[in-house]
C-alpha cells in the first residue's frame, strides 16, 4: 500500500496553472463509449489503489484511465441502489458509497451494505458523506446525520430540516440544509445560520472552506459567510443568483464553482475566469482533484472530463485573430510578436492580437516569412516582398523580379547583406538591385527553403535538392558525400552552440554534422517521426517543431550518438497533431517550411499553426516523475473470471490448465501512453509485450502442473517501469506429471526395453530371411514393371501401335541387321521400304462427327494397315492421322505393288462410325526405299528418307489424294544433293531431274491388285 501511495504522490505536480486560461488545459473526456454505466457523473472519488470511482444515475463505475468497470446491484449484491449521490474514501482504504437506497462500503473486492441500526429494512437516501477528524464516517439522509460504527448507521445529529451537504473542519461540523446551514460544535448547542430573507427556501448543495472564507453553493446562488452571516457573493457576475451544483478547492488555491451551465474559477488573488459554453453548457454536477493534480469534471450529459496543465498555450480567434491559419512569427519591440497569417500581418501583445496590415494590402494575403529589424519589418509573401517601415507599407522597385516568387526566408549574412530564399533561387540585395543565385551558379534545383548564416561566417542554403554553401555568389554543395544522401529535400537548418549543424528534411529525418561528417537521426535512432520546420536548442535539449508537432531530444544523447558511444537517443513528442500513443498532448502544429517558422524566447517556444499561435513552455514540459501503479485485476480460469485478493496465493485444481490475466496501470496523466510487459516465471523468464498497444489481457493454454509467478509492469511514455505486480499460483500436477510417475515410467521402460531387446533379436533373424526373399521378389517385379513402362513409352495409347519413340530406336537396328543382305549383289535389288500413310480429309471427320468418331476411325485405320503387313514388318503411329509402315527387305520392283495395295485396302474398307451407313475413306501414301542411292551409299539417315516419303505424300495430296507416290534417285546422285533438294522448296524437288517420281491412284487400281510375296 505504501508503494502505491508513494508512486501516486511521486507523480503529483502543481494543480491547474492559475495563469492559464481554461481552454489551454489538456482535456480528455470518457463516457458510455468506454463503459460508463450512464452519462451523468454525479459523484467522484479515488481509492487507495488509485482507481477513480464515478457514481451515476445507473450504477457505480471504477476507472483506471482506460476503461470503466461497472457495478450495479445485479452484479454486486452489496450495493443497495443504482442512483449514486455521494462517494468518500477514508484513510483505511475503504470506499463509501451513498445511494438513494442506503450506504455501502467497498473494500478490495466487494461491497458490503451498511444498514440503519434501528431498522435494517430502512433505505435512507444518502445525499452527502464526510469524515470526522477521528476517522468516523458521517452520512446525511433526510433530517438525520448518521455515523458509521461496526458497519451500522447510528444517529449522530438530529435536525429539524433536511441535511443536504456536510463539511468537517477539525471538531466542527457544518451541515448544509434548506434556508441555511447548521453548525455543530463540541460542548455547544446546535446553531442554524440562515440565508438572507430572499433565500429562505434555498437548498444547500455544497459547502467549502476556500481562501479564508466559508462558501455555500445553493440552488439559488453562491453565498459567503461574513462576520457570522450569510451574504450573497457580490463578485463575479451571475454567481450570486445562478444555481450552484458543486465546488472544489484545488491544491494551488483555485476555487472552482460549477454552475448549472458554466464553470467559474476564483483565484486566490481575487481574479476569476468564467468558462461559458453555449447550448447545453458544461452541465457539471461534480468536481474532483486526483493525486496527480488532474481536475475532473463530472457532467450531467457527457460523462467525465479530465483537465491537466500540459505545457502549451494557444492563442487564436478568441484572442482576436481573424483567421487561425498562421505562417510565420518574429520578434517585435516591447516584448510583442509579429505574426504572419493567411490574411495579412498581425501583432501579438499582452495575450491579444491586433490586425496591422490586411491581406489585401500585401502582394499576397499570406505573410509567409518575416524579418524584424528595428523599425523595419520585411514581409515575404507567396508572391513577392513588402516592407513595413515607420508605419508605411511599400514594395521597393528593385524587388520587382521577385513579384511572382514565394519568399521562404529573409536573413542577413556576416557582411550584413540581405538574402532572400525563394521558390526560384536565392537573391542578394545590394541596395540598388537584387542578384539571383540559381542554376547557372551551380544549383540543380532553384527552390530554396532555408538560409542559415553560421558562426564562422558561412551562408548555408537548404534547397529541395540538397544543401549548398553560397560563396562568391556561387552555390557549392556543402559536405557532400559525407553521410547525407544527395538531393535531400532540406526543410530547416540550425547551428548548435558547439558549432555542430543540424539539418531537417521532408523525409522526417534529421542529420547532425559533427567531426567532419553527417550522422543520421531518425526513427531507427529513437526519434519520433516528424518533418521539421523549426529547430532550437537550450541548455539541455534540441527542440524540433514540424508538421506533426513539437518534440525534443537531449543534447547529451546527440553527443553520445555522434561520438559513437550510443546508437540511440531518447527522442520524445510533447505536442502531437494525431494524438499518437506516447505522442504527448494533442494539438495542431506546425505550418510552413522556411525561416521564421518558429521563435525561441527565453523558456518559451512560439510556433505558427493552423489553430493560432502555440506557445510551449520548455521548463514545464515534464513527463511523470514516477511510473504508474500496476495491478493484476483478475484471472480467468477455464473461461471463468475471478477477482483477486492482494497477496493471494492461488492453488488451482489439476484440470485448470488454461489461464488468462487481466491487468492495468493506473495513471490519469496520459493513460493512452502507458506500455506493458509481462512474464510467467516457471514457464518463460523473458519479458514480453502485448501484441497491440493498450492490450491489457494475456493468456496461456495447456500449462503443465507446477508453481508459477505471473509478473506485469507498466511504463510511462519515457519508459519508466513500475515495480512488477505479481500473482503466485500453483497448478496441482496430474499423476503423470509427478516424480513417482516418472520413476515408475523409467523402471517400466527399462524392463520393456530388456524384453524388447531379446524379442527383437529373434524377430530380426526372421525378418532378415523374409527380407531377402522379398528383395528377390521385388527385383523381379521391378524388372517387369520397368519392361511395362518401357513398352508404354513406345506404344500409342489410342491405336495400340508403336509410336515415334519406338521408330527412333528400332529403325537403326533394322538397317544395321539387314545391311549385309541389302548390300549383296543380285540381279533383282532388294530394299527396305518405308510407307507414310495419311488419311484424306481427316479434319472434316472431326469437324462433322466429333473427335470420338475421329478416334474410332484412327483405330480402324490402324487395323486395316496391320492387315497389310507380313511377319517382321511393323506399323507405327507417326502423329495425328499419319502412320508409318516399315517393310523388311523385298525386291524393289514390288514398291508400286505395295503402294497400290495399301491404297486400295483403305479405299475398300467400310469404316464403322455408329451410323446406318459405313464411312468410306481414302488415304494418300508416300513411299521411300533404303538404300535410296545406287553404289552402296548409305549416308542418308532414315529420318531423311521419311522426309522424302513425306514430300512424295504431299505431292500425291496436291495431285488429288487417294493415291501413292515415291521419289527414286537417278544414277550419280549423291547424299549431299538429296539433302539440298529436301531443304529447298517443294517445287524445286518436283522439277529436279535428279530424282524420278513414280506414283499411282484410283485409276491404276482398275488394273488389278498385285499380291506381295510371303
Amino acid at each position: 500500500m505504501l508503494l502505491i501511495v508513494g508512486a501516486l504522490l511521486g507523480v503529483a505536480a502543481h494543480a491547474l496553472d492559475t495563469s492559464k486560461e481554461f481552454h489551454n488545459f489538456v482535456s480528455n473526456t470518457w463516457s458510455i463509449e468506454e463503459g460508463l454505466p450512464q452519462i451523468s457523473a454525479l459523484a467522484m472519488s479515488q481509492d487507495s489503489q488509485g482507481y477513480l470511482w464515478v457514481g451515476t444515475q445507473a450504477g457505480l463505475a471504477r476507472f483506471d484511465g482506460h476503461r470503466f468497470t461497472a457495478y450495479t446491484p445485479e452484479n454486486a449484491p452489496g450495493l443497495p441502489g443504482t442512483y449514486i449521490n455521494a462517494l468518500l474514501t477514508d484513510d483505511a482504504g475503504n470506499l463509501w458509497v451513498g445511494t438513494y437506497k442506503g450506504l455501502a462500503r467497498w473494500r478490495t473486492d466487494r461491497f458490503v451494505a451498511v444498514p440503519v441500526a434501528a431498522d435494517a429494512n430502512t433505505a435512507p437516501n444518502i445525499l452527502a458523506l464526510a469524515r470526522t477528524a477521528q476517522g468516523v464516517v458521517l452520512a446525511a439522509a433526510g433530517s438525520t446525520v448518521h455515523a458509521v460504527e461496526n458497519d451500522l448507521l447510528y444517529p449522530y445529529v438530529q435536525l429539524e430540516r433536511p441535511a443536504r451537504a456536510l463539511l468537517v473542519e477539525g471538531p466542527d461540523l457544518w451541515i448544509g440544509s434548506v434556508g441555511g446551514v447548521y453548525l455543530r460544535q463540541p460542548d455547544a448547542a446546535l446553531r442554524f445560520i440562515v440565508f438572507p430573507a430572499d433565500a429562505r427556501n434555498t437548498a444547500t448543495r455544497a459547502l467549502l472552506r476556500a481562501n479564508g472564507s466559508l462558501w455555500a453553493g445553493t440552488s439559488e446562488g453562491l453565498f459567503v459567510l461574513i462576520d457570522g452571516r450569510w451574504q450573497r457573493y457580490a463578485g463575479t457576475a451571475g454567481l450570486s443568483h445562478t444555481p450552484i451544483e458543486a465546488m472544489l478547492l484545488d491544491r494551488d488555491g483555485n476555487h472552482w464553482i460549477a454552475e448549472l451551465a458554466h464553470l467559474t474559477r476564483l483565484r486566490s488573488d481575487g481574479s476569476f475566469e468564467r468558462v461559458v459554453r453555449e447550448g447545453s453548457g458544461l452541465s457539471i454536477r461534480s468536481l474532483f482533484e486526483d493525486r496527480e493534480a488532474n481536475l475532473w469534471l463530472g457532467s450531467q450529459w457527457s460523462g467525465v472530463t479530465r483537465l491537466r496543465n500540459g505545457w502549451t498555450r494557444r492563442y487564436s480567434e478568441r484572442q482576436g485573430l481573424k483567421t487561425p491559419l498562421l505562417w510565420s512569427v518574429a520578434e517585435a519591440d516591447g516584448g510583442a510578436l509579429w505574426v504572419g497569417s493567411d490574411a495579412g500581418l498581425v501583432r501579438f501583445e499582452n495575450g491579444r492580437f491586433t490586425q496591422v496590415i490586411e491581406g489585401g494590402a500585401l502582394p499576397h494575403p499570406s505573410a509567409y516569412s518575416l524579418r524584424a529589424e528595428g523599425d523595419r519589418l520585411w514581409i515575404g509573401t507567396r508572391y513577392g516582398l513588402a516592407v513595413l517601415e515607420d508605419g508605411a507599407l511599400s514594395t521597393p522597385a528593385r524587388f520587382e523580379p521577385l513579384a511572382a516568387l514565394q519568399i521562404n526566408g529573409i536573413v542577413r549574412d556576416a557582411g550584413d547583406r540581405l538574402w532572400l530564399a525563394t521558390s526560384s533561387g536565392a537573391f542578394r540585395d545590394d541596395g540598388e538591385r537584387v542578384i539571383r543565385i540559381g542554376e547557372a551558379e551551380g544549383m540543380s534545383d532553384p527552390r530554396v527553403r532555408f538560409l542559415l548564416p553560421t558562426q564562422d561566417g558561412r551562408l548555408l542554403m537548404g534547397t529541395q535538392a540538397g544543401l549548398y554553401e553560397i560563396r562568391d555568389d556561387r552555390a557549392l554543395p556543402f559536405a557532400a558525400d559525407l553521410g547525407m544522401p544527395p538531393a535531400l529535400d532540406i526543410t530547416v537548418l540550425h547551428e548548435l552552440a558547439n558549432g555542430d549543424l543540424v539539418a531537417g528534411s521532408l523525409s522526417e529525418l534529421l542529420y547532425v554534422f559533427s567531426a567532419g561528417r553527417w550522422h543520421l537521426l531518425g526513427k531507427a535512432q529513437g526519434m519520433p517521426g516528424n518533418a521539421p520546420f523549426f529547430l532550437a536548442h537550450d541548455e539541455n535539449y534540441l527542440w524540433v517543431a514540424g508538421i506533426r508537432g513539437i518534440g525534443r531530444v537531449p543534447l547529451s544523447d546527440l553527443q553520445a550518438l555522434v561520438d559513437g558511444r550510443s546508437s540511440r537517443v531518447r527522442g520524445e513528442m510533447l505536442l502531437n497533431e494525431r494524438g499518437d500513443r506516447r505522442g504527448g498532448q494533442k494539438g495542431f502544429c506546425c505550418n510552413g517550411a522556411g525561416n521564421s517558422k518558429g521563435l525561441q524566447r527565453g523558456r518559451t517556444l512560439w510556433a505558427p499553426s493552423r489553430d493560432g499561435l502555440v506557445a510551449l513552455d520548455t521548463q514545464d514540459a515534464r513527463m511523470p516523475d514516477a511510473p504508474p501503479t500496476t495491478l493484476i485485476e483478475r484471472v480467468r480460469i477455464d473461461n471463468e473470471w475471478r477477482p483477486l485478493q492482494p497477496g493471494q496465493l492461488m492453488s488451482l485444481p489439476v484440470d485448470a490448465r488454461d489461464l488468462a490475466f487481466e491487468f492495468t496501470a493506473i495513471s490519469f496523466y496520459e493513460p493512452r501512453s502507458i506500455g506493458f510487459r509481462y512474464r510467467l516465471l516457471g514457464y518463460h523468464d523473458d519479458w514480453r509485450e502485448p501484441d497491440e498497444a493498450g492490450q491489457r489481457v494475456t493468456g496461456y493454454t495447456n500449462l503443465p502442473g507446477g508453481n508459477y509467478r505471473f509478473e506485469v509492469q507498466g511504463s510511462t511514455a519515457a519508459d519508466q517501469w513500475s515495480p512488477p505486480a505479481t500473482l503466485e499460483f500453483r497448478i496441482e500436477p496430474k499423476f503423470r506429471e509427478t516424480g513417482w510417475f516418472v520413476a515408475l515410467l523409467a523402471a517400466g521402460v527399462g524392463l520393456l526395453g530388456l524384453a524388447g531387446y531379446r524379442l527383437q533379436r529373434r524377430r530380426y533373424r526372421q525378418s532378415a530371411m523374409r527380407l531377402e526373399a522379398l528383395v528377390q521378389q521385388r527385383t523381379l517385379d521391378l524388372a517387369e514393371a520397368n519392361q511395362r513402362l518401357h513398352e508404354a513409352t513406345q506404344t500409342d495409347p489410342l491405336t495400340g501401335l508403336r509410336n515415334r519413340r519406338y521408330l527412333a530406336a528400332q529403325i537403326p537396328k533394322d538397317i544395321a541387321f539387314y545391311a549385309r543382305e541389302l548390300s549383296a549383289p543380285t540381279p533383282h535389288p532388294r530394299v527396305l521400304l518405308f510407307a507414310l500413310a495419311d488419311i484424306d480429309h481427316f479434319k472434316s471427320i472431326n469437324d462433322t462427327y466429333g473427335h470420338a468418331v475421329g478416334d474410332r476411325v484412327l483405330q480402324q485405320f490402324a487395323e486395316v494397315l496391320l492387315g497389310q503387313v507380313r511377319t517382321g514388318d511393323y506399323v507405327a503411329r507417326w502423329g495425328g492421322e499419319e502412320f508409318v509402315l516399315v517393310f523388311r527387305p523385298m525386291p524393289l520392283a514390288f514398291l508400286p505393288v505395295l503402294g497400290e495395295r495399301l491404297r486400295s485396302a483403305i479405299a475398300a474398307y467400310p469404316f464403322d462410325i455408329g451410323a446406318a451407313k459405313p464411312l468410306r475413306l481414302t488415304c494418300s501414301l508416300g513411299l521411300c526405299q533404303y538404300p535410296l542411292l545406287q553404289g552402296g551409299d548409305d549416308s542418308l539417315h532414315w529420318e531423311h528418307l521419311l522426309e522424302l516419303a513425306d514430300s512424295a505424300l504431299y505431292r500425291v495430296k496436291r495431285g488429288g489424294r487417294n493415291g501413292w507416290g515415291a521419289y527414286q534417285a537417278k544414277a550419280g546422285v549423291n547424299a549431299g544433293r538429296v539433302l539440298a533438294l529436301l531443304r529447298e522448296s517443294e517445287s524445286a524437288l518436283e522439277q529436279s531431274s535428279e530424282l524420278n517420281f513414280i506414283g499411282g491412284g484410283a485409276t491404276e487400281a482398275a488394273r488389278g491388285i498385285l499380291e506381295l510375296p510371303v
